[in-house]
């Protein structure tokens, strides 16, 4: 089992797990198990590198097949960075179970099939075809799951900015919203987080962000559920068992390939980061 790093809603969900287990609740009936899909947004991976006249950055991955609900199909392209790449919408698929405690309590889970291979929901390659020059990558994330003006997706941040808005400031939402722990984003005016935003951020200026990030170097610091991502991926938290193996940012090499993984977060959501998801009160 991964560990996890535990927002405020997982924090309520544990106590309603010990609570109901004090009392002698537990789960028992399985009132329903089935295998379901669900079609859902990917991240935005952003490429930068010399440019070039001809391409030299080949992209394939998955994306929904409109033809085939529930099914994916593999695209491909040729790009030269700078690029900003949107997968849009892909079908994963996971285990469904409602149970119920003790009680008549209903819960339910949702457990991720994770597949890289083409037709799964994280197939990707990005392909390094020139000879003499690097690439670079970073994930900027997506634009935030709000639901009743909660957030329910996690974002990397600078200055309490999550980077998908620096680079799409015209995608943020009018008004604040708080993440589940409580905590507020302010986006009103030109304001996204701390910085006031006029205009779109270029995939360079971001990309110095990640390099002084994962360099473990600069005052102000990209952040992932209010911690340094540096610290995370490195598992540097002091005083606390937390560590987060993901990649945010890499190289890739002349005639190299970036192949997807578990490491890579291009699934748009929480399934990336627990191995157990969307567990609630139906």
């Amino acid at each position: 089992m991964k560990k996890l790093i535990l927002n405020f809603s997982c924090i309520l969900l544990l106590l309603s797990l010990l609570s109901a287990c004090v009392f002698g609740g537990t789960r028992s009936e399985i009132l329903l198990k089935e295998t379901r899909t669900e079609l859902i947004g990917t991240n935005i991976i952003c490429i930068a590198g010399e440019p070039a006249e001809e391409p030299y950055i080949e992209i394939l991955y998955s994306i929904a097949d409109e033809d085939n609900p529930g099914f994916n199909k593999t695209a491909s392209i040729m790009v030269s960075p700078p690029y900003i790449f949107q997968n849009n919408n892909v079908y994963i698929t996971f285990e469904y179970v409602e149970y119920k405690f003790l009680g008549d309590l209903p819960w339910y889970t949702k457990t991720l099939f994770r597949s890289f291979e083409e037709g799964g929901a994280e197939y990707l390659k990005i392909i390094n075809h020139s000879s003499d020059k690097l690439a670079e990558f970073f994930i900027a994330g997506s634009s935030m799951r709000v639901v009743q003006e909660i957030v329910h997706l996690p974002a990397v941040e600078y200055k309490k900015a999550p980077v998908y808005y620096l680079l799409f400031p015209e995608m943020k939402p009018f008004h604040n919203i708080h993440y589940q722990n409580g905590l507020f984003i302010y986006f009103e005016g030109d304001r996204i987080g701390d910085l006031t935003v006029t205009e779109a951020w270029s995939v360079e200026e971001v990309l110095t962000l990640y390099h002084l990030e994962y360099n473990n170097s600069g005052n102000e610091r990209l952040t992932l559920f209010g911690f340094p991502l540096f610290d995370l991926v490195k598992g540097k938290i002091t005083g606390q068992e937390i560590y987060l193996d993901k990649i945010f940012y890499g190289v890739i090499e002349p005639r190299d390939i970036l192949r997807g993984n578990e490491k890579i977060w291009l699934l748009a959501t929480y399934e990336m980061f627990f191995d157990e998801f969307e567990t609630g009160k139906l």
